[in-house]
Protein backbone atom coordinates (compact mmCIF):
# COMPACT_ATOMS: atom_id res chain seq x y z
CA UNK A 1 0.00 0.00 0.00
CA UNK A 2 1.36 3.31 -1.06
CA UNK A 3 -0.12 6.80 0.71
CA UNK A 4 -1.91 9.10 -1.71
CA UNK A 5 -0.11 12.06 -2.93
CA UNK A 6 -0.91 15.32 -1.93
CA UNK A 7 -2.17 16.04 -5.47
CA UNK A 8 -4.39 13.01 -5.92
CA UNK A 9 -5.91 13.94 -2.41
CA UNK A 10 -7.33 17.02 -3.94
CA UNK A 11 -8.22 15.49 -6.78
CA UNK A 12 -10.25 13.90 -4.07
CA UNK A 13 -11.47 16.29 -2.26
CA UNK A 14 -12.72 18.40 -5.59
CA UNK A 15 -14.74 15.38 -6.14
CA UNK A 16 -17.21 15.98 -2.92
CA UNK A 17 -19.78 17.59 -4.43
CA UNK A 18 -20.35 15.10 -7.13
CA UNK A 19 -20.23 12.63 -4.62
CA UNK A 20 -22.43 13.98 -2.56
CA UNK A 21 -25.08 14.27 -5.86
CA UNK A 22 -24.56 10.65 -6.33
CA UNK A 23 -25.12 9.76 -2.65
CA UNK A 24 -28.32 11.94 -2.36
CA UNK A 25 -29.27 10.10 -5.40
CA UNK A 26 -28.75 6.33 -4.02
CA UNK A 27 -29.95 7.28 -0.51
CA UNK A 28 -33.09 10.05 -1.21
CA UNK A 29 -31.86 11.19 2.44
CA UNK A 30 -29.75 13.92 2.58
CA UNK A 31 -28.41 13.07 6.27
CA UNK A 32 -27.48 9.87 5.12
CA UNK A 33 -25.88 11.13 2.00
CA UNK A 34 -23.31 13.48 3.76
CA UNK A 35 -22.71 10.47 6.22
CA UNK A 36 -22.18 8.22 3.30
CA UNK A 37 -19.88 10.77 1.66
CA UNK A 38 -17.85 11.78 4.66
CA UNK A 39 -17.16 8.09 5.16
CA UNK A 40 -16.36 7.61 1.21
CA UNK A 41 -13.83 10.31 1.98
CA UNK A 42 -12.37 8.83 4.93
CA UNK A 43 -11.79 5.76 3.70
CA UNK A 44 -10.42 7.32 0.40
CA UNK A 45 -8.08 9.12 2.27
CA UNK A 46 -7.24 6.11 4.14
CA UNK A 47 -6.30 3.75 2.00
CA UNK A 48 -3.83 3.54 -0.90
CA UNK A 49 -5.40 3.62 -4.03
CA UNK A 50 -3.63 0.26 -5.84
CA UNK A 51 -5.40 0.73 -9.01
CA UNK A 52 -5.14 4.49 -9.25
CA UNK A 53 -3.02 5.17 -12.43
CA UNK A 54 -4.86 2.41 -14.45
CA UNK A 55 -8.24 3.36 -13.51
CA UNK A 56 -8.19 7.17 -12.33
CA UNK A 57 -8.83 9.08 -8.82
CA UNK A 58 -12.37 9.99 -9.80
CA UNK A 59 -13.49 6.34 -11.00
CA UNK A 60 -11.80 4.86 -7.80
CA UNK A 61 -13.67 6.93 -5.37
CA UNK A 62 -16.89 6.44 -7.34
CA UNK A 63 -16.36 3.01 -6.81
CA UNK A 64 -15.90 3.04 -3.28
CA UNK A 65 -18.67 5.45 -2.85
CA UNK A 66 -20.88 2.83 -4.46
CA UNK A 67 -19.13 0.04 -1.86
CA UNK A 68 -19.69 2.00 1.11
CA UNK A 69 -23.29 2.53 -0.13
CA UNK A 70 -23.80 -1.42 -0.39
CA UNK A 71 -22.50 -2.02 2.69
CA UNK A 72 -24.74 -0.09 4.54
CA UNK A 73 -27.72 -1.58 3.13
CA UNK A 74 -26.60 -4.76 3.98
CA UNK A 75 -25.93 -4.24 7.48
CA UNK A 76 -29.43 -2.25 7.75
CA UNK A 77 -31.27 -5.28 5.88
CA UNK A 78 -29.31 -7.44 8.55
CA UNK A 79 -30.54 -5.58 11.54
CA UNK A 80 -34.28 -5.43 10.00
CA UNK A 81 -33.99 -9.34 10.00
CA UNK A 82 -32.70 -9.76 13.39
CA UNK A 83 -35.29 -6.91 14.72
CA UNK A 84 -37.77 -8.76 12.71
CA UNK A 85 -37.30 -12.34 14.19
CA UNK A 86 -36.51 -11.07 17.47
CA UNK A 87 -39.83 -9.11 17.43
CA UNK A 88 -41.85 -12.14 16.43
CA UNK A 89 -40.06 -14.42 19.22
CA UNK A 90 -40.65 -11.83 21.64
CA UNK A 91 -44.62 -12.19 20.22
CA UNK A 92 -44.67 -16.01 20.73
CA UNK A 93 -43.31 -15.64 24.56
CA UNK A 94 -45.86 -13.30 24.99
CA UNK A 95 -48.75 -14.79 23.26
CA UNK A 96 -47.22 -18.47 25.11
CA UNK A 97 -47.82 -16.69 28.60
CA UNK A 98 -50.93 -15.26 28.14
CA UNK A 99 -52.25 -18.69 26.95
CA UNK A 100 -50.53 -20.49 29.99
CA UNK A 101 -52.06 -17.61 32.13
CA UNK A 102 -55.53 -18.43 30.51
CA UNK A 103 -55.07 -22.13 30.86
CA UNK A 104 -54.17 -21.56 34.62
CA UNK A 105 -57.09 -19.17 35.12
CA UNK A 106 -59.67 -21.77 33.05
CA UNK A 107 -58.05 -24.47 36.26
CA UNK A 108 -58.56 -22.26 38.77
CA UNK A 109 -62.22 -21.30 38.27
CA UNK A 110 -62.98 -25.14 37.27
CA UNK A 111 -61.83 -26.62 40.87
Amino acid sequence: MTALSQEKRQEIMALEPRLLDWANRMTRDANEAQALVQETLAAARALAMTASDEVGAEVWVFRLLRQQFHSLERDRHHRRAVSAFTTDQTYARKRSQLALAASAEARATDV
